[in-house]
């Protein structure tokens, strides 16, 4: 996959790469009540349709926060929605804990329990993962357009996952790695979190725009 270094390096060849995270921060305050995390979403959206133009600076400016707003709320219900059959799965756990507490003999029960919690938390993980290698493929998915329906769709997100699996595979990976070294900035106090939060969302959404770029054509895969 070609031009993996630029996704690392092209935050900090903006020349305005400051303020933009000075701003980003205000919004990621915003976000402990809700009301940033559209916005941000948005901006990562952005950020990876201005990789798929090929823009040479794909940090957007601060300038049209509305529309942000409005796209970042899209991408967030697509997520929801993907994440819908994890809390589904959990509804059950509270009436068994309910139940638990009011029967008699909660032994047999708590064995049930116990064996739904394992087969939860195993399906977790496995969706987990793979919703963890699908991610980028649903943002560009989404960017191309901006259509809730084209991310929603699981069969072309598997077919793209088909012809393109080994950099679908390379983007999930260092996407994980990325983030986890986001924790890094707990150690730098609150500017040293937010710094390394935005870029590593910004990193992401730059491989998510990579991806689409390296992306065979449909014919090259019959």
């Amino acid at each position: 996959m070609k031009n993996l270094g630029k996704a690392f390096s092209f935050f900090f060849k903006d020349p305005s790469w400051v303020t933009k995270t000075l701003i980003a921060a205000g919004f990621m305050i915003l976000s402990l009540v809700g009301l940033g995390i559209p916005v941000l979403a948005g901006y990562h959206v952005q950020i990876a349709q201005r990789v798929m133009r090929r823009e040479e600076h794909p940090l957007p400016p601060w300038t049209d926060v509305g529309v942000q707003f409005i796209v970042g709320l899209k991408y967030c219900i697509i997520y929801l929605i993907y994440l819908l059959p994890i809390l589904l799965l959990f509804i059950p756990v509270v009436g068994l804990v309910i139940a638990g507490a009011v029967v008699d003999d909660p032994g047999v029960l708590g064995a049930i329990s116990t064996l739904y919690l394992f087969a939860v938390m195993f399906f977790v993980v496995l969706y987990s993962l793979a919703l963890s290698v699908a991610a980028p493929i649903i943002l560009y998915r989404f960017a191309k357009q901006e259509r809730i329906s084209d991310a929603l769709d699981i069969g072309g997100v598997f077919r793209d996952f088909k012809r393109n699996w080994q950099n679908a595979l390379v983007v999930a990976l260092l996407s994980v790695g990325v983030h986890s070294f986001a924790f890094i900035g707990i150690f730098f106090f609150l500017i040293g979190v937010f710094l390394t939060i935005f870029y590593a969302y910004g990193v992401t959404a730059y491989l998510a725009g990579l991806l689409y770029l390296e992306r065979p054509s449909p014919e090259a895969t019959v």
